[in-house]
């Protein structure tokens, strides 16, 4: 099906809508009127269309727009959307409605946008043009929404696009996500989306969406009643006489302008009645009794066939629907439909004809209207007339009247099979139906606690906690705190998911229930691990997976184990859990999470570059895989780059990860993700935008619950009152920390390494006595396991310390052993510290020649960096040496290589992307690595290009230089 013309919105009453454009509420009801309707009944609405036109003129030059139109049912949302795309010339137009009856089936919504597309559908999309059930086979978490942005960039190809989601209200949440995931995606595309709905403040709506929506970057229209002049206006358009003033006053104050209720009454009510202002006006009937009256005045044949096809859907085939409805033939029941306003049908010539409702409205209303005994039988009938397995439970879920074993087993089975291929959200959905229709209360509680499982993969918190929440106390106690203390876990309160989870273990039937008590005991691992006790987190690990059934334990939980060794200061021992891995960009994903875990372990033990080789392999290859395990490559890829001073990278995966994380409602690692966000931008003086990563990283729920979590999150807004030089505001965010220093995760060398920034603060503001208290234990613990960055700062910090007390010598033997440290792992911002640190010691002793030559080392660096408050203190120091600094060494980047001077001409993200580009990255493989739409990929190299004059890769990679890339001897 085309996207270049028109879309399927309304088409004006009184004339056949054309294919593929249906009718709207305000078009469907009795026909009084003996005229035609002219093709532009639309009135008023002047402000709101020349909003969308500009926003489509910003589309079309490359500034993707959002606009969210909001208004309550009939007021003229539709009409208006119609108007504007009847307006502008040639987009390529995605369209989609959401519909009351089919809101859970996933991915509907996504469907249809995919349906529309003029080009053949990316990969990860491709199933949805097939039958539904492959539609769901291969989409796994996450997949949909870049399956969606992809979708977006191949599109742009033929024009500008219009992306249409109506009736957003009513949309699956699968497909909700993945529009979420793509507009904030959206960068240098040319796109207008447009968002119909209620209200954005529905229930139904995801978070993610509601923030994207009501953000400012966002136009908000808000429909409101026509006027009494658009009102008389109306009226003249729809064939009637115009009405004098007093008239359309009086119909605006009856229908406050809702041109829905207002057609009604223009369309049913006689003319004298209308201009009479003595007589009162009825009430509208509801939109419902409309289609109704027009549905009753049809024969019975057709009002079988109309209800058959509601039955089935908003839209269905024609063969079917006559099938389900037992009308031998369906033509002439047909004809007396589409003239009805009731169905439309698809184009002539079609091989398997098909017919759909003009709007949602008009198939709830027959779909409602159907007795429950005979709605029940017709789903019952329907399940054996289809061909796929979704499809069929899904009308016997509908047909079901009480528990019924056969469909329970059958659901299940089906959620099972998709939830051994990562489809967490159809699986949860299957399961909830499931527990519903299960015939006894310990069958249906546990399939609630598999549903439960399954939403919180799926990263649908909320779902799973309402779902945990109603599982009776009558259920078993075992799985009941199993279950809460899980969702609980995920939610950032870990003391009361310690308490139920505890509770669960203790009271369930371990030689019975083996696969339960390895669930509680994973969930304990996770928890312990938030809590900061890492060898009790290795030690339920451990358990667990001693429990676990043939299926072996979980991927997540093999990770967690590993990651537990490591804060527990057994990162050798987890690297070599890991085993032997092949390539790390071609792991299969049944070793993924070991490949991750031993990146995450080879970053915390100073092997930043096999940690760099390991987690880039991971972020490529995460895609199909599970919400948290993509999540935690990416933050994890982050700080590596963070310390290797790849900064732009690194901020770009760690803003990524974070929009995911909050996408996904992943509160558990905010603090993370935002947290380096926040670090790397204070470092560069972007005080503004890390304090919106902050903000965000400590509203996470839990707080000092998660001290690993929070330690993240409060050590950002350390370093971000350090590089702003307020020592007093680095002790106020650090000094909590103090309270877990039993804890591992939290004090563990080279995770966090927060000791050090406290020491500093404490040593300016003259609280030596308690900086001393505070480094002793961190150089205790650092010292045997040979942490060389940790070393580096515990030694850069014993000497500022030192130097306070005025112990000289052993100040200078400090420093010196940092730098020792320091040259030992590239860590660029580390070493610049140091020489900085180390540089003003020598100024202050008088040693000037000594202290410029460190200081100008750190200039150097911070300057590559780009950390501008830390370059401006080399500055300040270099000065009191009595060596001035270049304006232009002070203010841009070294020119000493090749690298520095592409800093200079190249944007952030323009770098990132010409860095990825020479190791070979297709701009796909850019676009998943970066989670950016492959037009914005496009944008930034063919500005790179221009920029450095170059016409190619090869260009790129000789400018660049061919970066590291994982070997085959990597595992």
């Amino acid at each position: 099906m085309s996207g270049t013309g028109r879309p399927p919105l309304a088409a004006p009453r009184g004339r056949r809508p054309r294919a593929g454009a249906p009718m709207t509420p305000e078009d469907v009801g009795h026909d009084r009127r003996t005229a035609p309707v002219p093709d532009d009944a639309f009135c008023g609405r002047a402000r709101e269309l020349d909003a969308l036109l500009a926003d489509f003129a910003d589309a079309r030059a490359g500034t993707p727009r959002v606009v969210l139109l909001e208004g309550p049912g009939g007021i003229g949302k539709t009409a208006l959307l119609r108007r504007f795309l009847d307006t502008v010339d040639g987009p390529c137009v995605l369209h989609a409605s959401g519909e009351e009856n089919e809101s859970s089936l996933p991915c509907g919504v996504l469907a249809q946008l995919v349906g529309q597309s003029p080009l053949p559908v990316p990969e990860t999309l491709a199933g949805l043009m097939r039958a539904p059930q492959s539609l769901h086979a291969n989409l796994p978490p996450l997949a949909a929404g870049f399956g969606l942005l992809d979708l977006i960039g191949e599109v742009q190809g033929k024009g500008p696009v219009v992306l249409v989601v109506d009736d957003a209200h009513w949309a699956d949440p699968e497909s909700l996500n993945a529009l979420t995931f793509a507009l904030r995606r959206l960068r240098h595309d040319r796109v207008l989306a447009v968002v119909a709905l209620r209200d954005p403040h529905v229930p139904e709506l995801p978070d993610g969406l509601r923030r994207l929506l009501t953000a400012p970057p966002t136009r908000r229209l808000a429909l409101d009643g026509l006027s009494p002049d658009e009102l008389a206006a109306l009226s003249d358009r729809l064939g009637g006489a115009r009405l004098p003033h007093s008239a359309s006053v009086r119909l605006r104050t009856h229908t406050h302008g809702n041109p829905l209720h207002a057609r009604a009454l223009l369309d049913q009510v006689p003319p004298a009645v209308l201009l009479d202002v003595t007589t009162p006006l009825p009430a509208p009937r509801s939109y419902a009794m409309l289609v109704l009256a027009n549905l009753a005045g049809c024969g019975p044949q057709t009002q079988r066939l109309v209800q058959a096809v509601s039955v089935l859907g908003i839209s269905c085939r024609l063969r079917t629907a006559a099938r389900l409805a037992k009308v031998a033939q369906p033509l002439p029941a047909l004809e007396r439909a589409v003239k009805a306003g009731l169905l439309r049908e698809s184009p002539a010539g079609t091989s398997a004809p098909e017919v759909s409702f003009p709007h949602p409205l008009v198939h709830a209303a027959v779909y409602q209207d159907i007795g429950p005994a005979q709605r029940a039988a017709l789903h019952e009938r329907a399940a054996a007339l289809v061909e796929d397995e979704y499809t069929k439970l899904r009308h016997r879920v509908l047909a079901a009247t009480g528990p019924d074993e056969q469909l329970a087993a059958a659901l299940a089975a089906c959620a099972r099979r998709e939830a051994a291929t990562g489809q967490w959200a159809v699986a949860g959905t299957h399961l909830r139906h499931a527990s519903r229709v299960a015939t006894s209360a310990t069958e249906r509680d546990r399939l609630a606690v598999e549903a439960v499982e399954a939403l919180l993969l799926d990263g649908r918190v909320q779902e799973a906690a309402e779902l945990a929440g109603g599982l009776p106390e009558c259920a078993d106690p075992a799985l009941r705190g199993y279950v809460r203390g899980y969702v609980a876990r995920v939610q950032g309160r870990t003391q009361a998911a310690w308490t139920l989870l505890v509770d669960a273990w203790e009271s369930c039937d371990r030689g019975r229930y083996p696969c339960l008590a390895a669930r509680a005991a994973e969930q304990l691992s996770y928890a312990a691990v938030m809590c900061g006790q890492a060898a009790v987190a290795a030690q339920w690990a451990e358990r667990a997976q001693r429990l676990s059934t043939d299926q072996g334990p979980s991927r997540m939980l093999r990770f967690n184990h590993l990651v537990a060794l490591g804060l527990s200061g057994r990162a050798k021992e987890g690297i070599a859990l890991a085993g032997e891995l092949p390539d790390p960009m071609i792991v299969p994903l049944k070793s993924l999470d070991l490949l991750l875990a031993r990146g995450q372990l080879r970053l915390w033990s100073d092997d930043l570059r096999g940690a760099r080789q390991d987690l880039l392999g991971a972020v490529t290859n995460c895609r199909t895989t599970t919400v948290p395990l993509r999540l935690l490559s990416a933050s994890a890829l982050a700080q590596t780059l963070h310390r290797l001073g790849e900064w732009d990278e690194a901020l770009i995966h760690a803003e990524s990860s974070a929009s995911i994380a909050d996408d996904a409602d992943q509160s558990w690692l905010k603090p993370v993700t935002h947290g380096v966000a926040a670090q790397i931008l204070a470092a560069r003086g972007a005080f503004d935008r890390a304090a919106e990563h902050l903000r965000t990283a400590a509203e996470v729920p839990g707080g000092a619950e998660t001290p690993v979590a929070y330690a993240y999150g409060v050590c950002a807004q350390g370093h971000t009152a350090d590089a702003r030089g307020e020592p007093r505001a680095v002790v106020a965010a650090l000094r909590p920390l103090l309270a877990f220093a039993e804890q591992d995760g939290v004090n563990e060398p080279g995770v966090v390494d927060w000791q050090p920034l406290l020491v500093d603060a404490l040593v300016q503001l003259g609280e030596l006595d308690e900086a001393e208290a505070v480094l002793a234990p961190f150089e205790e613990r650092a010292r045997p396991r040979g942490r060389h960055p940790a070393l580096a700062a515990a030694a850069r910090a014993r000497g500022n310390l030192l130097a306070a007390r005025r112990d000289t010598q052993r100040a200078q033997s400090a420093y010196a052993r940092a730098q020792d440290h320091a040259a030992q792992v590239p860590l660029p911002f580390g070493q610049a510290r140091v020489a900085l640190d180390h540089g003003a010691f020598l100024r202050r002793l008088g040693r000037r020649s000594l202290a410029i030559a460190q200081l100008q080392a750190a200039h150097t660096t911070m300057t590559r960096l780009k950390a501008l408050p830390y370059q401006a203190r080399c500055v300040r120091e270099l000065n009191a040496c009595g060596r001035a600094v270049p304006a232009s060494a002070a203010g841009g980047p070294a020119q000493d290589d090749a690298g520095d001077a592409l800093d200079g001409a190249l944007t952030p993200q323009e770098l990132a992307v010409a860095r990825l580009a020479a190791q070979g990255q297709t701009n796909r493989q850019i676009a998943t690595t970066l989670a950016l739409s492959v037009k914005t990929i496009e944008y930034h190299l063919g500005h790179t290009y221009a920029k450095l004059g170059i016409t190619s890769r090869i260009g790129l990679v000789r400018r660049l230089g061919q970066q590291e890339r994982p070997s085959p001897s990597a595992g």
